[in-house]
């Protein structure tokens, strides 16, 4: 036997001896019970001797550590990691209105309780056309600035309708200079201007006074002949193309069943841009009848209103 060989053998009889001797708490040693008896296997026999002759012991318990040394500890969330909502970006609709924006809404609001009161241009420092024109300059075409004075102008225009018809002319002028001074370009002024003429012509032409005919034979009255004229008129407008019949009973009509009567009229308005002749006894509702109509187009509904008892909107053609 080599040298060599007989080193190796020595020391492992030493670690077999070392094996079987127990150090109890107190520091005395006693032997071990065979069947706690420590056996190496040929892997920790590798791990404590090699080819040089060197002793490397290592102890379970270092073993252990090397063990633990090696797990990845878990990454986990803190609990305000876990809690935070994710914030998905804001639309367009929900940001929020810069200082810009939100003094234009506060010029929008101010106009519209101005023009509810008919405050429409004074007092100078507090009326409608005074805040609406300061929103347009503020933001060039702000829809709500732009229906606000175009209402203005609808206004002023109706009323010198009304003092036209009562034959207070100088009046009628004074309100479409108002309106004028509104918005000189809207089309609604020239069509006004031009209805107050034509109406002041023709009253001031004479008229020939025809005493109704009346029969002992029983013929027809000039009356009844009038009524029934008008009764043909009115079923023939109901088939003339362009014209549309709305209920008499409109307006006792819920929301939706007047805009289902009134829609094929807006639709016909939208693709043709043709003018309307509003027929409707009641100014206040030819009126609404008309804010239906231009409040779902894109562009600004020209339309003339006639108190006749026709209960239709007459589309003309340019």
């Amino acid at each position: 036997m080599s040298i060599k060989q007989i080193s190796l053998l020595f020391a492992a009889f030493f670690l077999t001896a070392c094996q079987q001797t127990a150090v109890q708490p107190n520091g005395s040693t006693s032997p071990l019970d065979e069947d706690s008896a420590l056996v190496a296997d040929p892997q920790e026999q590798a791990e404590i001797m090699n080819f040089d002759g060197n002793l490397e012991l290592a102890s379970s318990a270092e073993v252990d550590a090397q063990e633990i040394a090696v797990i990845t500890p878990v990454e986990t969330l803190s609990p305000a990691e876990q809690t935070t909502p994710v914030q998905q970006p804001l639309t367009p609709a929900q940001q929020p209105l810069t200082p810009a924006q939100q003094l234009t809404r506060s010029l929008i609001e101010k106009g519209r309780k101005a023009y509810l009161a008919d405050r429409l241009l004074t007092p100078e420092d507090d009326n409608a056309n005074l805040y609406f024109q300061a929103a347009l300059g503020r933001d060039p075409g702000n829809f709500d600035a732009i229906q606000g004075i175009a209402q203005i102008v609808e206004t002023y225009t109706d009323w010198a309708w009304q003092k036209a018809l009562q034959g207070q002319y100088v009046s009628a002028q004074k309100f479409l200079e108002s309106a004028s001074s509104v918005n000189p370009q809207d089309p609604l002024i020239d069509e006004f201007a031009s209805r107050i003429a034509d109406l002041r012509f023709n009253r001031s032409q004479p008229k020939e006074h025809k005493k109704p005919t009346r029969s002992a034979s029983g013929q027809p009255t000039q009356d009844q002949i009038s009524d029934h004229l008008a009764a043909e008129e009115s079923a023939n407008i109901e088939q003339t193309p362009g014209v549309f019949v709305l209920p008499k009973d409109l307006f006792t009509l819920s929301e939706d069943e007047i805009l289902a009567k009134i829609q094929p009229i807006i639709e016909v308005v939208t693709a043709t841009h043709s003018r309307l002749d509003i027929n409707w006894p009641n100014d206040k509702q030819a009126r609404l009848i008309y804010q239906i109509i231009n409040s779902r187009t894109d562009f600004r509904v020209r339309a003339m209103i006639y108190h006749r008892a026709r209960y239709n909107v007459e589309l003309q053609q340019e």
